[in-house]
């Protein structure tokens, strides 16, 4: 649990420089807001590919540790010439690179860690929420001894460097090789790719494709609407949230179950962007962060462990990947190529209203599933 606790602190330290920063990079360089929307979607739709070809890759030959160290190290070979281009097409081809690349370790540690951990149901909650205080931790720091210019490329591009190239010694430390097969993976046909499966896949996508409207655009939000100049903080106080809920989530998933955890992660998702979009103050948009509980930890919780239960272990590598771009990255290229245009046209708050209105249809999905959406876990 250790090697793993660290690497997801380090691995998440790495998201701090890119989730926050990495749409004030795009404006940074002189892109406009609807330009910064189409970028950010390019950079989604190579996260589709990336996930997809990479982690069945990794399936193939069994590589899932030396294909994550690459992906880190191609991640930061290419956000450093991004610091110079000027022009929308040239952007674009190192976006594209750095989509490719940059969204894969996350469903590969997730693999390794679901395949190699003790009991993943407990585990893995409590090795993934060292990457929540990595995240937070990188946030406050580099706020608290103003490490990063918010306004600067050069300075935002270098903490990502220097975050991924600490990042990538750890993975030396993760067990490689093939995962163990095991017991409850025994017995399992159709590799778990059944109906049950793709009504999961529509409906965290649904889930996924609001909160692209806080992933995509949230800093630019906190800058323009609530007036903020550093939005850091807050993206930290939402992370702080969901630390609880990770620690707990296998307690929690046995208690209320996979279905319950989802449908509650849907309804808070709806509640916090229709207050983002109702009240763009300071004094409604940090009440509304601790629902970062729901909306990630509760969501994230139970989607790895549906995945994890449904789909045997040679496989879960291709799931991890498919769930990653199809639910993750392919919400968000269409979210976020969408979103930058209507906040040029309509405003943030009509933004956030309109994204509201996916999770509410992924939680109606949900409840029109049933109990087939419970898939059962083993005994340990």
């Amino acid at each position: 649990m250790v090697r793993f606790s660290a690497h997801y602190f380090l691995l998440f330290a790495v998201m701090a420089t890119v989730y926050p920063y990495f749409q004030l990079l795009l404006r940074a360089r002189g892109f406009s807001e609807s330009e910064v929307g189409l970028l950010l979607g390019v950079l989604a739709l190579a996260e589709v590919a990336g996930p997809m070809t990479l982690g069945w890759a990794a399936d193939r030959l069994k590589a899932h540790r030396r294909t994550l160290a690459a992906c880190l190290g191609v991640f930061a070979l290419l956000v450093v010439p991004l610091g110079v281009v000027t022009t929308f097409g040239a952007a674009a081809v190192l976006v594209l690179g750095i989509g490719f690349a940059a969204r894969v370790p996350i469903p590969l540690a997730d693999t390794l860690a679901s395949a190699h951990l003790r009991d993943p149901a407990h585990d893995y909650g409590r090795v993934r929420l060292w990457g929540s205080i990595g995240f937070i931790t990188t946030l406050f720091g580099l706020g608290l001894f103003g490490l990063v210019d918010e306004t600067s490329s050069r300075s935002m591009i270098t903490a990502m460097v220097v975050a991924a190239a600490v990042c990538l010694l750890s993975v030396t430390f993760l067990p490689g090789g093939a995962p163990p097969e095991r017991a409850e993976d025994a017995g399992r046909d159709g590799g778990g790719f059944d109906a049950v499966f793709w009504v999961f896949i529509l409906a965290a996508a649904l889930h996924q494709l609001g909160m692209t409207s806080y992933y995509s655009f949230f800093t630019m939000y906190l800058h323009d609407q609530v007036g903020l100049r550093s939005g850091a903080w807050v993206w930290a106080l939402g992370s702080s949230a969901e630390i609880p809920i990770l620690f707990l989530g296998g307690l929690i998933i046995r208690r209320f179950g996979l279905r319950t955890m989802l449908m509650a992660a849907m309804a808070g998702a709806a509640l916090r962007l229709t207050i983002f979009a109702a009240a763009p103050f300071l004094w409604a948009v940090l009440p509304a962060q601790v629902l970062h509980a729901a909306t990630f930890g509760l969501f994230h919780a139970a989607s790895i462990e549906f995945i994890r239960r449904k789909v045997p272990a040679a496989r879960r590598g291709a799931a991890m990947a498919l769930y990653m771009s199809v639910v993750v990255a392919l919400t968000r290229f269409g979210g976020s190529a969408a979103g930058g245009a209507i906040i040029e046209h309509v405003g943030y708050s009509r933004l956030y209203l309109a994204y509201a209105l996916a999770p509410l249809a992924g939680m109606l999905i949900m409840a029109a599933a049933g109990d087939r959406m419970e898939v059962p876990g083993a005994s340990h």
